[in-house]
């Protein structure tokens, strides 16, 4: 018994080695498994905290330079205004360089800056200076730029000097008339208008996104007064404050043709003034296919602080072929003056042409016409014809 039970306990004691060795190499492998499972799980852990980082952080904001450069050489032949020689060669000159960039947020949100530096001394240095915000609800615009009324109007082409912003007044006298008192930003010089003529103040701007072709946009403007950050005081006299805009445009291709057509009206409360609230409204039509295009614009604006009512209207054709194209336009500005001795009519008939040299470099040419009438009868009536040519490069 006792050698049975000394070979039971060797037996036993034989399988418990057995046993205890099988669990220890088990064991081992467990654990080298467990290493190895822990080493793979803590790679991929990493992997997927660089994938995730790199996949969600956003890039900082990288501003890069772009804009554009225009030079003019032209002649002009004049009346004589005011005992001045006004014929001759002239030689005009307008760039701007515009520092812009966005970043996208890790939500799909773009931010982004556009600011427009002048590159000629100007009493505007800094002609635009504005945020922007996209994504898929639209698109904001906050800070000094123009509204959605100004931004969002359709206007015929125009291949040659900027008829309807007038430039022609580059090249003709308005003196005899007064100036060129609503000719920028009002619709005595060009459908693309703001009420009151306030241009590039700071302000709030919306636009929707694009359905069927449709878009809308409104814009808000506290001040009237341009890259102001002083507090708004709504009961000085004359003050231009809490202005709005509302812009609607519509685009759409059929087949070979393109349609675009826009309508907008804007106000400025004139403060403590108990004058009238200068106002403004634009529309347009263009119309484009196979190398045409042309179309129709008008504004109007009523109450002006300097010039009372105003009203222009602008007609344009166009071929392009290649890297030509050919555009024939005519614009005529109204304003009433209010009584005083800025009342003038303006007429212009431009025969403009452009040839592409490269990308980005453009070759073009105006022979134009411009009258200037006086309709106060205090002023002198001026008309002159002009050639005028010049290089755009954009960058």
């Amino acid at each position: 018994m006792k050698n049975l039970t000394d070979g039971h306990f060797t037996e036993n004691r034989g399988q418990r080695i057995l046993r205890n060795r099988g669990r220890l190499i088990f064991g081992k492998g467990q654990i080298v498994m467990k290493r190895k499972l822990l080493a793979t799980t803590a790679l991929v852990a990493c992997g997927m905290l660089v994938a995730i980082s790199s996949a969600s952080a956003a890039e900082k904001l990288q501003a890069k330079v772009g804009g554009y450069m225009e030079q003019w050489f032209g002649y002009t032949s004049q009346d004589t205004v005011a005992s001045q020689d006004l014929d001759g060669f002239d030689q005009k000159s307008d760039a701007e360089v515009h520092f812009s960039g966005s970043t996208t947020l890790d939500n799909g949100v773009s931010i982004g800056i556009n600011v427009q530096l002048e590159a000629n001394t100007s009493g505007d240095q800094i002609d635009e200076s504005y945020l922007i915000i996209k994504g898929s609800f639209g698109e904001i615009n906050l800070g000094s730029e123009n509204s959605a009324l100004y931004k969002m109007h359709v206007a015929p082409p125009d291949l040659g000097i900027g008829l309807n912003s007038g430039d022609q007044s580059d090249w003709v006298s308005f003196d005899g008339v007064g100036g060129t008192t609503g000719l920028f930003r009002g619709p005595f010089g060009g459908t693309y208008v703001e009420a009151g003529r306030v241009n590039d103040a700071n302000r709030l701007t919306y636009y929707s996104p694009m359905i069927e072709g449709v878009q809308f946009g409104a814009s808000y403007i506290p001040n009237g007064t341009e890259d102001s950050n002083a507090l708004v005081d709504r009961s000085a006299s004359g003050n231009l404050v809490d202005g709005y805009a509302l812009a609607l445009r519509y685009k759409r291709s059929f087949g070979p043709m393109a349609l675009a057509a826009s309508g907008g009206y804007g106000t400025m409360d004139n403060g403590g003034n108990a004058a009238a609230d200068p106002s403004a409204w634009a529309f347009g039509l263009t119309l484009a296919g196979g190398g045409f295009s042309g179309g129709i614009s008008y504004a109007a604006a009523d109450d002006d602080t300097s010039v009372a009512d105003m009203s222009g209207v602008m007609v344009s054709g166009a071929y392009r072929s290649g890297p030509w194209g050919v555009n024939l336009a005519y614009y005529e500005g109204q304003r009433d003056g209010g009584g005083t001795s800025l009342g003038a009519t303006m007429k212009t008939v431009h025969l403009s042409g452009e040839y592409a040299l490269g990308p980005g470099v453009t070759l073009k040419g105006t022979f134009g016409r411009t009258e200037v009438e006086d309709d106060s009868a205090s002023g002198t009536d001026n008309s002159g014809t002009y050639i005028v040519t010049g290089l755009k490069v954009s960058f």
